[in-house]
C-alpha cells in the first residue's frame, strides 16, 4: 500500500498545481464566460440570455435542459431568455456547468470501470438530491442538483493524475470505502476527492454555499460552515452520496442501514417512506443520463436493490440468533418479509409504473398531513375513451400495447417528482405535490392533449384513444378524509366528464372533498368546478 503523508501548506500548493495542469480538462471557454457573467451581482437575465445565444450548441444545452421533465414546464420554453426566466441566472451557470463535464471528460476515452462508477454515482446522486430538496420544500433544488453533480469531480481529476493510487482505493472493500473513502485517498494520495472538488469549482467561481458544502459531503457533522445553506447541503449531498453507493454496492447491506439512519435523523423519513421515495426515482436516472448524453450501462434500479437488501438484513438476523425458538421467530418473520416484497410490489407489471397499492400508500401519507406550509396538491383520474372497441377489434397484445403507450406519453408529460399510477384496467392516475389549482388544471390539459395526440400502430393495427380526466386539488388541513374518499371525488370528477359526451376533464377544487356534492353534467370540453 502506498501512503503519502503531507502537510496542509504541501497539500494547498499540490492544490493549487493541480488547478494550473493543462493536462486537467476545464469548461469550454464561452461557458467560463458565461460563468464569470453570471458571478457578477447585476448581471440580467437580458444580458446573460444574449451572450449565450452567441453560440448555438450552447443554447440548445440551455433549452434542452430546461424544457426536460426535472422543471416541469406547463409549455416549453421557446427562448434562451425565457428558459432564464424560469430557471433564475445561478441555477443556469450551474446546470450548464453540470451538463458540460461529459464534453470536458468524454465517457469513451475513460476506463470503462471508472466510468461507470463516476456517472453511475453522479447521476443517481443528482436526481435523488433534487428530488429531496423538492420533498424539503426547499427553494433551490436545481442549484443542489448541480452540486450533487459536481460533487464527485475530483475523482476525475485524482484518477488522471494518481491513477495507481486511486485503483488502490477503489480496490478497498465496499464498507471502507463508504464510510472512509476521503482519508483513503488522502493516505494515498495526499488529498481527497471532496477537496479537490471543492478547490476546483471555488477557482470556476462558483458560490461558497455550494464549494462548502461539497468538501463536506462525506463528512456533513464535522463540517465548517459560513451560512446555513451550506450545512444543510452538506447534509443533503451526504444523503444522495449514501444512496449513489447503494446503487454501486447492491450487495451491502451495511449501506442500506446507514442510509436508514441518516434519512430518520436528518429528514423525517421512516425506512417505508425511503423505499417509496427512492424506486420513483429510477426512470428520472434512465432521462437524466440521456439528457446528458451518458451510458450507465446495465443500471439496477432502487426497487430490486432495496428488495434484495430487506430479505438480506432479516436473513442476517436470523444467522445471528442462537435461540432456538428466537431463530424460528425471525425465519418466519424473514418468509413473511419476503413474501410482502413479491406480493406487494409497487410496479405494474405491464406498464412499468407504479400501480394502485403504491397510489395508496402515497395517498395516505398526503392525508395525514396537517401543516399549512406543506402546500396544495393534486390528483386525476384518467379513464381512456374507446379503448374497449380497441381491444375487442384487433386482440389484447393490442391491448396491451395501447395501455403501455398511454403509460409512456404520460410520464414524458408530467412534472418531476410527479407519480403516474396505472390504478387497474384503462384506468391511470397522476398524483401531484407542491402545486396548486392553477398548475394542477395546466397538467390536466397537457395529460388530455398527450393521450389525444397518441397514435398506436402495430402491423396492419392502428388506434387512438381519448380520455376522460376528473382531477381534485387538497390543501393541509382540508378535509379530504381518507384516501378511499379522495379517490372516489376524482372518480366522481370523472364520470361527470364521462357523462357529458367524455373525453374531456372536470376539475373539481372544492376546499372540502367529503361535503362536495357530485359536479353537475357540462358540456364544454374543460370545466372547472
Amino acid at each position: 500500500m502506498t501512503t503519502v503523508m503531507m502537510s496542509p501548506m504541501h497539500r494547498m500548493e499540490l492544490l493549487k498545481r493541480i488547478a494550473d495542469n493543462p493536462s486537467i480538462p476545464s469548461p469550454p471557454p464561452m461557458v467560463m464566460r458565461v460563468l464569470e457573467k453570471a458571478s457578477k451581482p447585476d448581471t440580467t437575465v437580458a444580458e446573460l440570455s444574449q451572450l449565450i445565444q452567441v453560440d448555438a450548441g450552447l443554447s440548445g444545452k440551455v433549452l434542452r435542459i430546461v424544457n426536460s421533465a426535472l422543471f416541469g414546464l406547463s409549455r416549453p420554453a421557446s427562448s434562451v431568455q425565457r428558459a432564464l426566466a424560469v430557471v433564475g441566472v445561478n441555477s443556469t451557470r450551474l446546470l450548464l456547468l453540470a451538463t458540460c463535464l461529459p464534453e470536458m471528460w468524454d465517457p469513451k476515452k475513460m476506463a470503462p470501470q471508472l466510468r461507470q462508477r463516476y456517472w453511475r454515482a453522479s447521476v443517481a446522486g443528482a436526481i435523488v438530491a433534487h428530488a429531496l430538496s423538492q420533498r424539503m420544500r426547499y427553494r433551490d433544488a436545481e442549484d443542489d442538483m448541480a452540486a450533487a453533480l459536481l460533487r464527485d469531480l475530483g475523482e476525475l481529476i485524482l484518477s488522471k493524475l494518481h491513477a495507481r493510487e486511486m485503483d488502490e482505493v477503489f480496490r478497498e472493500p465496499a464498507e471502507a470505502l463508504v464510510e472512509s473513502q476521503c482519508d483513503l485517498e488522502q493516505r494515498r494520495c495526499g488529498m481527497d476527492h471532496a477537496s479537490v472538488s471543492a478547490f476546483i469549482l471555488d477557482r470556476w467561481r462558483l458560490p461558497k454555499e455550494m464549494t462548502e458544502a461539497i468538501r463536506h459531503h462525506h463528512r456533513a457533522a464535522g463540517g465548517s460552515y459560513t451560512t446555513d445553506i451550506s450545512e444543510r447541503r452538506a447534509w443533503l449531498l451526504e444523503f444522495a452520496s449514501r444512496a449513489a453507493y447503494l446503487l454501486l454496492y447492491p450487495e451491502q447491506t451495511s449501506i442500506l442501514q446507514a442510509l436508514q439512519k441518516l434519512a430518520l435523523e436528518r429528514f423525517r423519513m421512516n425506512d417505508e417512506t425511503l423505499h417509496q421515495f427512492l424506486v420513483s426515482l429510477s426512470r428520472k436516472m434512465a432521462e437524466f443520463a440521456s439528457l446528458l448524453q451518458v451510458d450507465l450501462g446495465n443500471f439496477v434500479d432502487f426497487e430490486s436493490i432495496l428488495a434484495r437488501a430487506s430479505e438480506e438484513l432479516v436473513r442476517l438476523s436470523v444467522a445471528a440468533s442462537s435461540e432456538g425458538q428466537k431463530a424460528i421467530e425471525l425465519t418466519r418473520r424473514a418468509e413473511s418479509e419476503a413474501q410482502r416484497w413479491r406480493q406487494e410490489a409497487v410496479f405494474d407489471p405491464l406498464t412499468k409504473i407504479f400501480n394502485r397499492r403504491f397510489l395508496e400508500l402515497k395517498l395516505n401519507e398526503l392525508c395525514g398531513r396537517t401543516e399549512p406550509h406543506l402546500g396544495p396538491w393534486g390528483l386525476m383520474f384518467i379513464d381512456l375513451d374507446g379503448f374497449k372497441p380497441l381491444n375487442d377489434r384487433f386482440g389484447h397484445p393490442f391491448g396491451d400495447l395501447v395501455l403501455c403507450e398511454v403509460a409512456n406519453s404520460l410520464n414524458r408529460v408530467v412534472r418531476n417528482g410527479d407519480i403516474v399510477v396505472r390504478y387497474g384496467g384503462d384506468e391511470f392516475c397522476v398524483l401531484s405535490e407542491s402545486i396548486d389549482e392553477d398548475g394542477l388544471y395546466a397538467l390536466s390539459k397537457r395529460v388530455w392533449q398527450a393521450i389525444n395526440e397518441l397514435r398506436v400502430i402495430q402491423g396492419n393495427s392502428e388506434g387512438r384513444v381519448g380520455a376522460s380526466i376528473g382531477a381534485v386539488c387538497q390543501r393541509p388541513g382540508n378535509k379530504c378524509g381518507s384516501p378511499q374518499q379522495l379517490l372516489a371525488a376524482a372518480d366522481r370528477a370523472m364520470y361527470a366528464a364521462k357523462a357529458t359526451g367524455k373525453n374531456r376533464i372536470v376539475f373539481l377544487d372544492s376546499p372540502d372533498l367529503i361535503a362536495s356534492p357530485p359536479p353537475a353534467p357540462i358540456e364544454p370540453q374543460e370545466v372547472r368546478r
